[in-house]
């Protein structure tokens, strides 16, 4: 499974790109999303994973990111 692009198929409504490396991905969210909420949904989804992910997410008309890890 290659995640990044998982998630943009998975969330194709709410992310514009995900982009990044092994060690952390960034994930530019659709301004009307709620970030908070989207962080509940993809822990909810991604729970037991083989490899421990770091986001940063971030709304495209904001500069500051909310970091999440995924195990």
């Amino acid at each position: 499974m290659e995640f990044p692009h998982e998630l943009k198929e998975l969330f194709p409504n709410e992310i514009i790109e995900v982009r990044g490396n092994a060690d952390a991905l960034t994930v530019i969210l659709k301004h009307e999303v709620d970030v908070n909420a989207f962080t509940k949904i993809l822990e909810k989804k991604f729970t037991d994973l083989d490899d421990t992910y770091i986001l940063f997410l971030r709304k495209e008309d904001e500069h500051d990111f909310i970091e999440l890890v995924l195990k």
